[in-house]
């Protein structure tokens, strides 16, 4: 049987165990709800900080593609006319020096007393050996080419005519190309455009070009046009040859309405082989034009001046010849190149023609 001293032993010890599992619970309470308050403080530290980035940083736009379409569209035209206009001075320069050596060259030289009795002598030689024998050339022809070759000769200069119109050629494509990648540079600056999205923009716009021997097509991006000048140049050098190839026709067909037209393209031809021309025989048949005056039998103060203006105007056709023949025209390689481009992002013509 328990004493009364056992019970308030036990009873005492009841109460402290109470108290510890009191104590206990309300330390586990307020470490629970300290926790609760330090959560939802972080937790809106954290909203605010996430709200201050949002608005510090604006949402990034979206890239007007349609509008970088027509700025491309418009880095190709203005570099177009900035080549066509290089082109045209250096046209002029080249016509400028011809013009040059015509009077003290050739002018002085067809003019004077002993050319002409000379001339006329040949010609009536000529004129013996074709009624003899009909295998042989015409008066014409025969005077003809001997004009041809003394203007081939003193004028023209073939071999050299020839390095001028490859160097306006080559010069022309550079400058063109230079200011291509100048004009396209300053596009995805204007739009705000990353680097690897422009790369893969320029590198989607696919075109066609010859290879430098002008046999065979070859595929090449906008990106590898204009990557550098000198690359540039050489993917269009292809088209430039094919294009250099055909002006002899074109000019001999520009000239089809002369009455000798057929004995310049025929005595051009041999007079341009003789003096190394490749292509320029039916340059050299600005000679038809010193014919027609030659069997006038005017005189000199009447036929001099008459004749220079002749040749002046006959140049000024050859320049506009080699500078805009829709075939054969040096700035039909860039006309064609801004046609692919424009089919390629579907650029309406009449909106970059201006």
């Amino acid at each position: 049987m328990m004493t009364e001293d056992g019970l308030t032993t036990t009873a005492k010890r009841l109460e402290a165990v109470r108290r510890i599992i009191t104590n206990t619970i309300w330390i586990a309470i307020v470490i629970v709800v300290l926790a609760t308050i330090g959560r939802y403080l972080m937790l809106k530290d954290a909203g605010q900080a996430t709200l201050s980035e949002s608005r510090q940083k604006p949402i990034a736009e979206s890239i007007p593609w349609n509008q970088v379409d027509q700025a491309v569209a418009n880095a190709l035209t203005d570099s177009r006319a900035s080549a066509e206009l290089f082109a045209s001075q250096q046209l002029d320069a080249w016509v400028g020096n011809l013009m040059q050596r015509v009077d003290p060259g050739f002018l002085d030289w067809y003019f004077s007393y002993w050319t002409q009795q000379l001339l006329g002598l040949e010609g009536l030689w000529q004129y013996g050996v074709n009624y003899l024998f009909e295998s042989q050339p015409t008066a014409a022809e025969k005077l003809t080419e001997k004009i041809q070759e003394e203007f081939s000769t003193r004028v023209l200069r073939p071999q050299i005519a020839e390095l001028e119109l490859e160097r306006i050629v080559r010069e022309t494509t550079n400058h063109y190309i230079v200011q291509l990648r100048r004009n396209l540079e300053t596009v995805p600056a204007s739009y705000k455009i990353p680097h690897a999205d422009w790369d893969r923009y320029i590198e989607g716009i696919a075109l066609t070009t010859h290879s430098v021997d002008g046999n065979r097509e070859t595929p090449v991006t906008l990106k590898a046009l204009t990557v550098s000048a000198a690359g540039g140049a050489v993917l269009l050098a292809g088209k430039m040859n094919l294009l250099i190839g055909k002006l002899s026709g074109k000019v001999m067909a520009k000239s089809a309405g002369k009455a000798a037209s057929k004995i310049a393209a025929k005595t051009g031809g041999k007079v341009a082989a003789k003096a190394g021309g490749k292509f320029l025989g039916a340059i050299v048949g600005v000679g038809v034009l010193v014919w027609d005056v030659w069997d006038h039998n005017a005189t000199k103060t009447e036929n001099r001046p008459i004749l220079r203006q002749a040749m002046a105007d006959y140049f000024k056709e050859l320049q506009d010849i080699l500078l805009n023949d829709p075939e054969a025209g040096i700035m039909t390689t860039f006309t064609d190149l801004e046609h692919q481009v424009f089919m390629a992002l579907r650029v309406p013509k009449r909106e970059i023609s201006e």
